[in-house]
C-alpha cells in the first residue's frame, strides 16, 4: 500500500520520509485546508526529501469555485513548479453548477503533460461523480483524493468502495481525510491501495507526527 502525507512543514517532511512515507503532497497553511507552496518552501523541500513530491496548486482557502484570473494563476504556478525535480501536481476545481468543466479539465492534463496527477477533494462536492469520474480517467488523471463526500473517510467509506467498483482500476480512488492509526485497517480491508493522510497529533503541533505514521506504515505491510 502506498501511504501519502500531506507536509506543510519541513519537520513534517522529515518525519514522514524517516518513518517510511511512500510519497509527499506539498502544501502550506494546514488549517485552511491547504493552498499552493512558495518557491522557497518548495524548493527547500525538494532539497530535503528523498522521497517523491506532488505538489498542491490550490491559489487560496475556501470553496473550490475559481474565478478565470484564478485558473490562470494555477496555471502559472505549474509552469513555474515544472522547472524543480517534482513527481506531480495535485488540482481540484468546480464549476458553477459544481461540475467539472471538460475544457478547463483538459487543458490542466495538457499543461501536466509527464507528471503524475491527482484530483483532490473539490471530487466531493460535485454532482455527477460518475459522470465526473470517467471524465478524469478520459483525461489520464492518475488518482482521485477524496473521503466520499463525507466530513472525513470513515464516515464515507461505502461511498469511497462504491467509487473504487466504478473506476474499476482505471483511475485509483485514494481515501483520504481522518484516517488514523484506529481506523487505518478499515481502508486496508476495504482494498483501497494508496491512503491520504496528515498524521498530525493538533495537540502536539501541526506538524506530521513521525509515530503515527510509524505506526500506520507497519500496519499496511
Amino acid at each position: 500500500m502506498i501511504i501519502e502525507i500531506c507536509t506543510t512543514s519541513l519537520n513534517s517532511i522529515r518525519n514522514a520520509q524517516d518513518a517510511g512515507a511512500d510519497r509527499l503532497e506539498l502544501c502550506e497553511d494546514y488549517l485552511i485546508g491547504g493552498v499552493t507552496p512558495s518557491i522557497d518552501f518548495l524548493d527547500k523541500s525538494i532539497q530535503l526529501s528523498k522521497i517523491p513530491i506532488n505538489v498542491l496548486i490550490r491559489p487560496r482557502g475556501g470553496n473550490f469555485h475559481f474565478s478565470n484570473n484564478e485558473i490562470k494563476k494555477m496555471f502559472e504556478s505549474i509552469n513555474r513548479f515544472k522547472r524543480f525535480n517534482i513527481e506531480g501536481f495535485v488540482v481540484g476545481f468546480l464549476d458553477g453548477n459544481n461540475n467539472l468543466d471538460p475544457k478547463i479539465l483538459e487543458e490542466f492534463r495538457s499543461i501536466t503533460s509527464g507528471y503524475d496527477l491527482t484530483f483532490h477533494r473539490a471530487f466531493d462536492y460535485l454532482v455527477d461523480q460518475k459522470k465526473s469520474l470517467e471524465l478524469l480517467i478520459e483525461n489520464n488523471f492518475d488518482r482521485i483524493l477524496c473521503s466520499g463526500s463525507k466530513i472525513d473517510s470513515e464516515k464515507g467509506i461505502e461511498n469511497l468502495i462504491n467509487l473504487k467498483q466504478i473506476a474499476n482500476d482505471k483511475i485509483t480512488i485514494m481515501p483520504g481525510g481522518g484516517i488514523n492509526s484506529r481506523n487505518f485497517n478499515l481502508f486496508k480491508k476495504s482494498g483501497f491501495q494508496q491512503i491520504h493522510l496528515s498524521g498530525i497529533n493538533k495537540n502536539i503541533s501541526l506538524d506530521s507526527d513521525y509515530n503515527i505514521i510509524r505506526e500506520i506504515i507497519e500496519m499496511s505491510k
